[in-house]
């Protein structure tokens, strides 16, 4: 369906209408009024994408699928009591209990807004773009939060998640860059990828326990976080979850976690210490990628392979001895390790990438097996022959 005639801000909508599609109003800055007749039975989610000076929004009476009940200015679904579109003017009424999926995208004058309590959800994309919100209450009977509902809300500071909720969609608060606090509350037993993403001002989180997973970039891009309490009820921590952490200092991975996935800690160039749990298995490619400042590392009994460029770039390393269980050790793992003196090659290695200590500028000392440095001579880089010693093998006791 072409879009309809705007005059002096108005819409002018064709009599005996039924729907507005998906572009009838899509990206019209200069829309600021608009009446749906009684006619209308269809809108489409996406109808009013981009309608920036929206303000006022009015269902004509009669209309048996819509209203706007209370003069609310908005667009109700009367059977469902959802909120399918609003504007800057809006005051949702007591009586709505779903905020629809796009309701308030890209309402970029939009301050401040009361969710009532009788809203049980609040839709994907619900307030996406919404860069001038800076406040906003989640009321006490929210269930769930939907994907990407806040995203790109730059100008949200805090907010606060009731006890009612057990689930935080994706990316629900990606890029909401003044987001400097949030609590979590206990009842949340999943938090989506990229539920924080590239919130740059966000300083501290305590994630709750019954959480059991972290998933794909949750924390990726928070350069302001500097503490994270992950608890116990954990278990698996997935790829690039603290990737761009760069104020991230310290952080404890519970015993339940058996493997650090590829990126997981790329880039968070203030961390100095890390402790690795006994039971943790692999530690996946590029997992400490530039982390900058990382001195020391103990890499338990459990561990059995390190992942190519696992540690590459942590330019203050300076020893690192292998545990007897590591099996593998992939290409480039201590690549660029430029403060590396030392490193110690267990005889349980049974496959090493190549380059594995490539540009480590300040080796002193490479301590292989024995029966293995012919091995380690053609695998670890060139021009580092002089540098390896061969350990004499363990002697067994008898018992």
């Amino acid at each position: 369906m072409a879009q309809f005639e705007i005059k002096d801000g108005v819409a002018i909508i064709p009599d005996g209408t039924t729907e507005f599609s998906y572009n009838t109003y899509r990206n019209c800055t200069s829309l600021k009024s608009i009446t749906i007749p009684e006619s209308v039975k269809t809108i489409a989610g996406h109808a009013f994408e981009g309608c920036t000076s929206l303000e006022s929004i009015v269902v004509a009476d009669g209309n048996r699928v819509y209203d706007s009940r209370e003069g609310c200015n908005a667009i109700i679904e009367t059977a469902t009591n959802t909120l399918i579109k609003g504007c800057k003017t809006t005051v949702i009424p007591n009586s709505v209990t779903e905020i629809g999926d796009w309701a308030f995208l890209d309402c970029t004058s939009l301050k401040s807004i009361t969710i009532p309590e009788s809203v049980t959800e609040i839709g994907r994309y619900a307030f996406e773009g919404c860069t001038s919100l800076e406040n906003i209450t989640i009321p006490e009977g929210v269930t769930e939060i939907g994907g990407y509902a806040f995203r790109g809300c730059t100008s949200l500071k805090s907010i606060t998640i009731p006890e009612s909720v057990t689930k935080i969609g994706s990316c629900v608060f990606e890029g909401c860059t003044s987001l400097e606090s949030v609590t979590i509350p206990e009842g949340v037993t999943e938090i989506r990828e990229g539920a924080f993403k590239g919130c740059a001002s966000l300083e501290s989180v305590t994630i709750p326990e019954g959480v059991t997973k972290i998933e794909v970039c949750t924390f990726e891009g928070c350069t302001s976080l500097k503490s994270i309490i992950i608890p116990k009820s954990v278990k698996k921590i997935e790829e690039c979850t603290f990737s761009g952490c760069t104020s991230l200092e310290s952080v404890v991975i519970p015993k339940g976690v058996k493997k650090i996935n590829e990126r997981t800690f790329s880039g968070c160039s203030s961390l100095e210490s890390v402790t690795i749990p006994k039971g943790v298995k692999k530690i996946i490619g590029r997992a400490f990628l530039d982390c900058t400042s990382l001195k020391s590392i103990t890499i338990p009994e459990s561990v059995t392979e390190i992942g190519y460029g696992a540690f590459f770039g942590c330019t203050s390393l300076e020893s690192i001895t292998i545990p007897n269980s590591v099996t593998e050790i992939g290409d480039y793992a201590f690549g660029d390790c430029t403060s590396l003196e030392s490193i110690t090659i267990s005889e349980s290695v049974t496959k090493i990438g190549i380059g594995v200590v490539d540009g480590c500028t300040s080796l002193v000392t490479i301590n292989v097996p024995a029966k293995k440095s012919h091995y380690c001579k053609w695998y670890l880089r060139p021009n580092v022959h002089d540098k390896i010693v061969e350990l004499a093998p363990e002697k067994k006791t008898k018992k």
